[in-house]
């Protein structure tokens, strides 16, 4: 009887805080309220095999196409681009993404990993854009980036890499461990709990003040409560729970020796790794790579220095393609 007494006071105690944290899941996701885009453009959505991906378009339809693609991060979207595409389209036939599972893109419960985003990209360039683009990658992504051009080349004109780091170029497997992080944060309940952890206001303005801007005074109160909603958008977990257990990792060291389509690095003078360390490692496994260092910046270039940030993506879309 005392056994079971203390076996029942236990289950009672457990039920009591998985409720607790039920509860708090929902109201975190109720407060956050509903999210809309900044950009100005044409919403768009690309209905693909796991879900509609949101996207924005602006620009001469008859311009040469430029693909932005954001990074990964708390409350990832297109936003981070909403510096760039209102200048970027006097020019170009701009097209703005909300990676699947982030942002105002549809957010499966799917086992997301690398390459969901690579056919991702390969399938809307092919289907929407319709013509060898230009395309602009941020951190991780710029693998998918990579992988994609380096399978169908005649899909991409040139690259952008902004931020990239060297890490993509080796090698790199998810263990048990890496499983095990993976399924605990998929969870429906402790899950959600641990990830609406990791994107509370005070989380992600930390994590930009240590990872994302040099200037510390662009980590505005406007910018942190977008990211915020956009981090709590229904079962916005999923893609989250592979990115932080390296589930979205890529090795693209192969891909990117043979890689013929032009590349333009770019990364920030204040980054965690030095611009020379980064560089050289993209430079170590194909020369051609062309480098560019931004200063007064750490990883979110195409925000903390914009203007010189354009110029560039319309001086590097000016070059002749040998």
């Amino acid at each position: 009887m005392a056994i079971a007494k203390k076996l029942f006071n236990t289950s009672l105690i457990l039920g009591g805080a998985l409720g607790a944290l039920a509860l708090y899941n929902k109201v975190t996701e109720t407060m956050a309220g509903e999210l809309d885009t900044v950009l100005t453009g044409e919403e768009r959505r690309y209905p693909w095999k796991y879900g509609d991906m949101f996207y924005e378009v602006k620009g001469n339809r008859e311009a040469k196409p430029v693909v932005l693609i954001h990074g990964f991060g708390p409350g990832a979207s297109s936003y981070e681009w909403r510096k760039n595409i209102d200048t970027l389209s006097e020019q170009f036939r701009v097209y703005a993404l909300d990676l699947l599972g982030f942002g105002l893109s549809d957010h499966p419960a799917i086992d997301f990993d690398a390459e969901t985003y690579t056919d991702l990209l390969n399938d809307f360039i092919r289907e929407v854009v319709g013509k060898p683009a230009i395309v602009v990658a941020h951190g991780l992504t710029s693998a998918y980036v990579i992988a994609a051009a380096y399978r169908r080349p005649q899909l991409f004109e040139r690259l952008i890499l902004v931020g990239a780091p060297p890490s993509i170029l080796q090698e790199s497997y998810p263990g048990p461990l890496n499983a095990l992080q993976k399924f605990v944060l998929r969870t429906p309940i402790i899950g959600q709990f641990i990830y609406n952890t990791f994107t509370s206001r005070r989380a992600i303005r930390n994590y930009y003040d240590a990872q994302g801007y040099h200037n510390p005074g662009l980590i505005t109160d406007e910018l942190v409560e977008y990211i915020y909603t956009s981090a709590h958008q229904p079962d916005s977990r999923h893609a989250s729970a592979a990115f932080l257990s390296g589930h979205l990792n890529l090795d693209v060291h192969e891909p990117f020796a043979r890689l013929q389509v032009p590349v333009i690095g770019v990364w920030g003078r204040e980054g965690m790794l030095t611009p020379a360390e980064a560089s050289s490692a993209f430079k170590r496994v194909n020369p051609r790579i062309d480098v560019r260092i931004v200063d007064k910046a750490t990883m979110h270039i195409q925000d903390e220095q914009a203007a010189q940030f354009n110029n560039l993506v319309r001086e590097f879309a000016a070059t002749t393609v040998k």
